[in-house]
């Protein structure tokens, strides 16, 4: 459970940073299980295959299928910089940018770390009644070429009506500013939601391959640089936050990853999980908290 103080800090800020969430055999424990994901599915060799990963003019399109398909499934997304390090054959660096979107449903190692008690007691704690986890992801952050995150509210991915949606992101590795911890605006999740990312609803559109659309644009953030904090984490500690809460995370430009993996949890009860998200609901992934 979260503490009284826990909850107030959580309300004032928009984010909490839990200390020892798991402990240093869990970290190493979903680490390893992530490598055997990588192996047994073969994804170094399936990805040289599959049509979004290829400079062609297909490629947008096929990338937004693969991303809409993967809600239960478990799928590689690679860094920016990926596809020219595979012309090279350059297999010095890592290319995973994370993997998703199914491994709370699909994979028993995360799914017995999703639905652990610690985890159903923090929602508790928040007054969820009805918690469906909806989506997870491993991020690695890579070494030298882990992408930068812009300023983004998750509520503008999984927006329910009203909005009621939190993450948990668990640090499997020290997170630091040299290798791209999340930065958060304290408070920013008492505004307003910018924008929200939806498939489109122009039908023409929609067949022509423009599955998914801003609803005011790509967002053009101009916030304060000075307003965001870091989350300087160790491995093991978790993060809550808010899907109201402005956060990023800047390239990780140095020589250590910074494995992560995460999920995102909303309460179905008097609130409904939008037909206009990009996600949409599935038997198989939405699952519900505290009946696993």
């Amino acid at each position: 459970m979260l503490s009284e103080n826990q909850l107030k800090a959580f309300e004032k800020d928009g984010y909490l940073i839990i200390k020892n969430f798991i402990n240093d055999e869990k970290c190493q424990k979903l680490i390893t299980e992530m490598d055997q994901v990588i192996e047994t599915n073969n994804f170094m060799e399936q990805i040289k295959t599959i049509s979004v990963f290829l400079a062609d003019e297909n490629s947008s399109k096929a990338a937004d299928e693969y991303f809409l398909s993967s809600v239960d499934k478990i799928r590689p997304f690679l860094e920016g910089k990926a596809k020219e390090i595979l012309d090279k054959n350059d297999k010095s660096y890592k290319i995973f940018n994370k993997i998703g979107h199914a491994l709370h449903a699909l994979n028993p190692v995360f799914k017995e770390a999703t639905f652990e008690n610690k985890v159903k007691e923090i929602f508790k704690s928040l007054g969820y009644i009805k918690p469906i986890v909806c989506q997870s992801m491993y991020i690695f952050k890579q070494p030298f070429i882990g992408g930068e995150v812009m300023p983004h509210q998750d509520g503008s991915y999984l927006f329910t009506e009203p909005l009621r949606v939190t993450g948990i992101w668990i640090a499997l590795e020290d997170c630091t500013p040299e290798n791209g911890c999340l930065e958060f605006i304290p408070g920013s999740h008492k505004g307003p939601l910018v924008t929200r990312f939806i498939r489109n609803p122009n039908k023409e559109e929609f067949e022509s391959g423009k599955f998914l659309i801003y609803t005011n644009g790509v967002p053009k953030f101009s916030y304060d640089n000075s307003k965001f904090i870091p989350a300087e984490v160790k491995a093991g500690d978790a993060i809550l936050i808010d899907g109201l809460v402005v956060h990023r995370s800047a390239p990780n430009l140095s020589a250590k990853s910074r494995n992560i993996y995460t999920f995102h949890v909303y309460d179905a009860h008097n609130t409904e999980f939008s037909n206009e998200n990009w996600i949409k609901p599935s038997p198989i992934s939405f699952l519900p908290l505290y009946e696993n």
